[in-house]
């Protein structure tokens, strides 16, 4: 069985690491995946290529009729069996590119809402013209896609709230996966520079996540500088990389906090810093489910996050007691500070911090989530 996924670029983001994860089992399963995506070079394109994936590249485009015409003319000239998009919010001309040639399509969504720059949500014109844009591809894919599926519970509603049809089987729920043989098992060097870091380091935080709006990065300085880091001899290390990077780092320097920030930049070895982390902080405004919470948990470290819907889901209910507002810096450095004498108290300890990888466990194992999408594919692409 041959699947078309479309995603934007091979980037070392969650939904291409956990489809890298997914590879092996479903080819297990006789199922080869093609990738279709917008740009070339991106951090992981090497490893799909070294695992025997297909990619082939067409141009982004903000017309649905335009990326139907794009895909049309990919499906012609090969034959799959099924076409998997990981675009949510604007999946529609995909879908009916699909429904004009019979070929089985499935859209998943990946986060409660769709992104737009700050520019655009704060213009009355370009908001309407979002809203019109995002009704028309959700129209389309809610007629045309076979199957809708959401990686959180919170992600589904955007297409089943008010929906009269959401009780059907068009809409399904499959949470993303870990593999946690790879997380465990890799254990790299820190690195000197790093080592020396936090070497003196009384309490370590830790952030993974892209340079980018939605990860909140303004407010977890906020917050960090707020609890006294130079008294308390606390650090902070941030991992990724992103558009805000050289935002960050000004308020860093501008804050006086250069001695207990480090940037660690793009890294797919993460194991070596959840290791030495003390507490994983995760501020975001809005999430899909947060992977990187899963993987923080697996790895027994624990995590204060902000109170979304998707990390309610995603960690363990002992944790939702440090949830905050990501918009109130207050309520955040109220919820750190809890979370900091707990640990030192050694109220969260070795039962806690097992009782949550218990749960991630569970709940969130690649083989759980590739044998699931194999399921899909072999249920709809047989119709």
């Amino acid at each position: 069985m041959r699947v078309l996924t479309i995603v934007s670029k091979l980037d070392i983001g969650g939904i291409e690491k956990t489809l890298l994860s997914c590879l092996p089992f479903l080819k297990k399963e006789a199922i080869q995946l093609t990738i279709c995506c917008y740009a070339k070079g991106g951090h992981l394109e090497q490893q799909y290529k070294d695992a025997g994936t297909e990619i082939i590249y067409f141009k982004r485009s903000k017309v649905p009729f335009n990326d139907a015409t794009q895909l049309y003319n990919i499906l012609k000239s090969g034959k799959y069996d099924v076409v998997h998009s990981r675009f949510g919010f604007t999946s529609g001309g995909f879908a009916l590119a699909c429904k004009k040639l019979s070929i089985p399509f499935i859209v998943s969504v990946h986060s409660e809402r769709y992104f737009a720059k700050p520019k655009r949500e704060n213009s009355r014109l370009l908001s309407a013209v979002t809203q019109a844009y995002l009704g028309l591809h959700k129209r389309l894919t809610l007629r045309y896609a076979t199957r809708i599926i959401g990686h959180s519970k919170t992600n589904l509603q955007y297409y089943t709230a008010g929906n009269r049809n959401a009780a059907s089987d068009k809409f399904q729920l499959i949470y993303n996966g870990i593999d946690f043989t790879k997380l465990a098992g890799n254990s790299p060097a820190l690195g000197d520079e790093a080592a020396q870091f936090v070497a003196d380091s009384h309490c370590t935080f830790l952030h993974i996540g892209s340079f980018r709006e939605p990860k909140n990065h303004l407010y977890l300085i906020d917050c960090f500088k707020a609890l006294n880091p130079l008294k308390e001899k606390y650090k902070l290390i941030l991992v990724g990389n992103g558009s805000l990077f050289e935002q960050v780092k000004r308020k860093v320097m501008l804050e006086g906090l250069e001695s207990c920030v480090f940037f660690a930049g793009v890294d797919q070895n993460i194991t070596k810093y959840l290791l030495i982390a003390d507490l994983f902080f995760f501020p975001s405004i809005y999430e899909g489910l947060g992977n990187v919470l899963i993987e923080a948990q697996y790895m027994k470290v624990p995590v204060c996050a902000s109170g979304l819907q998707p990390h309610h889901e995603a960690t363990h209910e002992y944790y939702h007691q440090y949830f905050f507002d990501p918009y109130d810096v207050q309520d955040g450095c109220t919820k750190l500070k809890n979370i900091i004498r707990n640990i030192r108290e050694k109220k969260i300890g070795e039962e806690v911090t097992g009782r949550a990888q218990q749960f991630v466990m569970d709940n969130f194992t690649i083989e759980r989530m590739a044998g699931n999408l194999a399921t899909v594919y072999k249920t709809i692409g047989s119709r």
